[in-house]
């Protein structure tokens, strides 16, 4: 047992020193331990280690034990404190340096003793069971104990190895229209230089998905979603393999993250097994990374879309043992955050942000990637040949989508609809084509090309009228509408389109394909004397600007255009007869604004109604979304996971999220 007297006075000053110092290290791996790499501490603050000078500038040296002399600014007199790291985390050292600062401040006496037990690997115990220090004092500075050798706090904007990143839940725009594994992560940071890269793992991810082990006979190892970067849907996965192994074997093929962690390559950890050094159970394997270029993070936390965390291995280490043992893939890792955010002091932000909106997407996304085929997700890991696919295999696909009768419904001037399965295709990526009415404008043998036109932007299109009659002129204001977020080199930015008998009467632009939908394009000029004479009204022409592109290239019938994504379910056809009345719907859009945004999107949902087919149930009004219900049904599959929201609502409220957020920029009108 160490027993250090600690002087108010001259520590309170210096464990400030020393923690701001401390968060700029860098620290590698040789072959006697760790090395740190730090800067000079204030001219009469210097970490001295036994035998060796003073440290200044960048000057590395292995640390075993270290006495720290500190000096008050009222006495001359040198106050030494030894404290005895051995084998434990120097993180934690520090984490002690804080919080023993932070219990001055709360009312502790001006000397304190600290005892520390052999048992308390971290050091951080003995505040923790010290008399002066309460649960309310340990609050104060955000660091709640969950027991005496587990600790964690808000390291600010310290980006260094070992170091926590966890998904922020305060910014202006969240995770929960793109990228939704990010929301409410728990990264590990693996490598850090603010000059180059930032590489860190996710922790709360895991699946239900296994590797197949080529060196050991019928050994599968379990795989984590470990980022988006070289991940699950890479023909070459970048894999990492965590551990907390100790023998001497393993530590040679390993590399530190921190006191505890280590990881090393999945060939590795493969041949560790083989040689009997260790099991495939010893080990949490990770597929893909999360990468930040230089000063990336650094803006990504001003933007409040992270918060740093500094937290010992013991939790998390728990934490992966906790989620190894047959958690659900579905429940999306979110309570080792809530736990995090606990132990940083944010509960009540935690509490704040739970069950909406973005949580519900985490669990969708979470059940498309996480969960296996076989146990009724979409996860797998997808094996991948060059870009591109043979002529023979298009043709061959070509040709069954030929035999449905598809390929000769779809062409330009025809109308398709997005799919009415209850589970969007469109709920987690492209929230936008979500219950879209779509023109098909073009299609080859290469793309096909439309335009959606039930997406009104927040601006219209100003056209000056000359009125045939009285000879004077006026400003019509026509909405523009969201076609595509391409555009098409070499052609007119906007798109004017009708479908008006008296325009079609009166010969007023082209039909878009013979016999089809019936759709006309025209140019400005034609929607200027249309009006002006008489023959039409402003609000009978639909304006366009932007459109979406199928490529048909690629293995499958996502692959094949348009045509491909009708055989494979994610576009319907819109029969002629039913163009007249969704046309009539979609003319009763008008330029977008907060005031009107539930009434576009109602006009939106009518127009792709009326676009189905005549037995189609008519549309339910969204429900609110909640959190977990009383009459939740876990394997009813038309509700999120664990809760009492349709998947049906979700969805739309997804197409309304990027609605306000995209055409709006205004993300909180989406509550």
């Amino acid at each position: 047992m160490v027993r250090s007297s600690l002087a108010k006075a001259s520590f309170a000053t210096f464990s400030i020193q020393l923690w701001m110092n401390f968060s700029g290290y860098n620290y590698d791996y040789c072959c006697d331990g760790f090395t740190f790499c730090w800067r000079s501490f204030h001219e009469d603050r210097n970490v001295r280690i036994p035998g060796k000078r003073v440290l200044y500038n960048d000057e590395k040296v292995a640390v075993g034990r270290l006495v720290l002399h500190a000096s008050d600014d009222q006495d001359d007199d040198e106050e030494n404190f030894d404290i005895d790291l051995g084998d434990q985390d120097w993180r934690a050292f520090r984490a002690k340096l804080v919080m023993s600062d932070s219990t001055t401040e709360v009312g502790e006496e001006a000397d304190q003793t600290i005892e520390e037990d052999d048992s308390d690997l971290d050091g951080i115990g003995a505040i923790f069971a010290s008399k002066s220090s309460d649960t309310a004092s340990v609050k104060d500075f955000s660091m709640t104990p969950l027991d005496p050798s587990q600790w964690a706090y808000d390291s600010g904007k310290v980006i260094e190895q070992g170091a926590v990143i966890l998904g922020g839940v305060e910014q202006e725009y969240g995770f929960g229209l793109r990228q939704q594994y990010f929301h409410k992560v728990a990264i590990l940071v693996l490598d850090h230089d603010e000059n180059t890269f930032t590489k860190g793992i996710i922790l709360n991810r895991p699946t239900d998905l296994t590797l197949e082990d080529d060196i050991n006979d019928g050994v599968k190892w379990r795989v984590w979603f470990g980022g988006d970067v070289q991940g699950l849907a890479s023909s070459s996965p970048d894999i990492v393999c965590l551990h907390s192994l100790r023998n001497d074997q393993v530590m040679r093929a390993s590399i530190p993250v921190m006191k505890d962690i280590q990881w090393t390559t999945f060939d590795n950890a493969k041949r560790l097994v083989k040689v009997g050094a260790a099991k495939p159970s010893d080990f949490w394997v990770f597929a893909g990374y999360a990468g930040w270029g230089p000063d990336q993070l650094m803006g990504e936390l001003d933007r409040k879309s992270w918060y740093m965390v500094a937290t010992d291995s013991q939790t998390l280490l728990k934490e992966l043992s906790r989620q190894t043992a047959g958690n659900d893939p579905r429940d999306a890792g979110l309570e080792t955050w809530n736990l995090l955010m606990s132990m940083i002091g944010r509960s009540k932000t935690a509490d704040e942000k739970s069950g909406g909106f973005d949580d519900l997407m985490l669990k969708e996304w979470a059940l498309k990637n996480l969960l296996s085929k076989e146990a009724g997700g979409g996860g797998g890991m997808v094996e991948k040949t060059v870009l591109g696919v043979s002529t023979g295999s298009i043709d061959e696909f070509l040709n069954s989508a030929s035999n449905l009768g598809i390929s000769s419904e779809i062409g330009v001037g025809s109308l398709v609809r997005a799919s009415s399965a209850d589970r969007s295709p469109f709920l987690l990526d492209d929230q936008e084509l979500h219950k879209s009415v779509v023109l098909i404008i073009s299609d080859d043998e290469k793309l096909s090309i439309g335009v959606i036109l039930n997406r009104p932007a927040a601006k219209g299109i100003e056209i000056e009228i000359k009125d045939r009659k009285t000879g004077l002129a006026r400003t019509e204001n026509l909405p523009l509408r969201y076609g595509g977020q391409y555009a098409v080199r070499g052609s007119e930015p906007l798109l004017w389109l009708h479908c008006g008998t008296s325009l079609k009467s009166a010969k007023i632009g082209a039909e878009l394909g013979k016999g089809k939908n019936g759709v006309y394009t025209c140019t400005a000029d034609d929607v200027k004397m249309a009006i002006g004479q008489g023959i039409a009204r402003p609000e009978d022409f639909l304006v366009v600007t932007g459109v979406c592109i199928w490529p048909k290239v690629g293995g499958g019938a996502a692959g094949s255009g348009m045509p491909g994504l009708i055989q494979c379910g994610k576009f319907e056809v819109i029969e002629k007869s039913k163009t007249d009345e969704t046309w009539h719907m979609l003319l009763r859009q008008d330029v977008l604004s907060s005031i009107n945004l539930s009434q576009n999107l109602a006009f939106a949902d009518e127009a792709w109604l009326r676009g189905g087919h005549t037995d189609m149930a008519p549309i339910s009004k969204s429900l609110p979304i909640s959190g977990l219900g009383e009459n939740c049904d876990e394997e009813d599959d038309t509700l999120v996971f664990k809760s009492d929201v349709k998947v049906a609502d979700l969805s739309d409220k997804a197409l309304r999220s990027w609605v306000a957020t995209f055409l709006l920029g205004s993300p909180m009108l989406e509550e």
